[in-house]
């Protein structure tokens, strides 16, 4: 067992807390581990955690995330010594191919910055029945992307169907889903997230899962911008000339020195 020292930077996008460390000093086979390590409670304690390198963000299960890239563009606006009140940041991101715009703009707090990414394009949006106990059949919708699928209930939280979309997932083999929890009267959803080698986690927002609920808001309600609550805290998803955007707070929590047994 050796000792590794690891520069960290612990970042809270809309309750969503993520780590990001630099990855020029760590061995590729040792993120999934530095990743567990540090999620838990008695550690840094995070939701996700990432890996930069110049421009690029490696998520630590491969996958893609829309709130890890808003920290990651916030954390560069943090140390641009140029950044004044607006600046777009030019990054990629494990899980998709494209390169990615993030607009990172001021606030009132030094610390806080407001970022607003244009999200991947989803591959599709469809709905399925799901077969439930009791030969019950629950309509979701499937919305795939690139890094991610995410699966839209409007349903009160229910481990039954995160067991049933898990069966459903693997079958598939996709490597990370989420299952928003999404009441449409309230605007209000509740994020639950599983990607391959770590256990699921009930996040406090989910950036991506927010963009899959504007798909659903668009093609089933005809809706092209709302405020989506959250457990964390609110984010702000937009249809625009056939793009779509999610916005709003990120705040640089800490910086300093992990120390991790490996």
């Amino acid at each position: 067992m050796s000792l590794k020292k690891l520069k960290f930077s612990k970042i809270n996008p809309a309750g969503n807390i993520t780590l990001l460390y630099d990855m020029k000093n760590i061995d590729s086979d040792d993120i999934q581990k530095i990743s567990k390590i540090s999620m838990d409670d008695l550690n840094l304690y995070a939701e996700q955690v990432g890996f930069i390198n110049d421009n690029h963000l490696q998520m630590m299960g491969g996958e893609f995330c829309g709130n890890a890239c808003r920290s990651f563009a916030a954390y560069l606006a943090f140390n641009d010594i140029n950044f004044k009140n607006k600046k777009d940041y030019k990054i990629t991101c494990s899980g998709e191919n494209s390169k990615l715009n993030v607009e990172v703009r001021v606030s009132e707090i030094d610390n806080i910055f407001l970022s607003r990414i244009k999200m991947p394009k989803s591959i599709s949006t469809e709905t399925i029945d799901l077969k439930l106990s009791k030969e019950k059949i629950l309509k979701i919708s499937e919305i795939i992307f690139e890094g991610i699928v995410h699966f839209i209930v409007e349903s009160s939280v229910d481990n039954e169907i995160i067991n049933k979309i898990r069966e459903y997932s693997n079958k598939r083999k996709y490597s990370a889903f989420g299952v928003m929890f999404f009441d449409y009267n309230k605007m209000h959803m509740v994020p639950y997230v599983e990607v391959q080698g770590f256990d699921g986690v009930w996040e406090n927002s989910c950036g991506s899962g927010t963009t899959a609920v504007g798909y659903y808001l668009k093609k089933y309600k005809n809706i092209d911008f709302a405020k989506i609550i959250q457990p964390g805290g609110w984010l702000e998803v937009s249809h625009e000339n056939n793009e779509v955007f999610i916005d709003g707070p990120v705040e640089i929590v800490a910086e300093g020195i992990s120390y991790i047994n490996l």
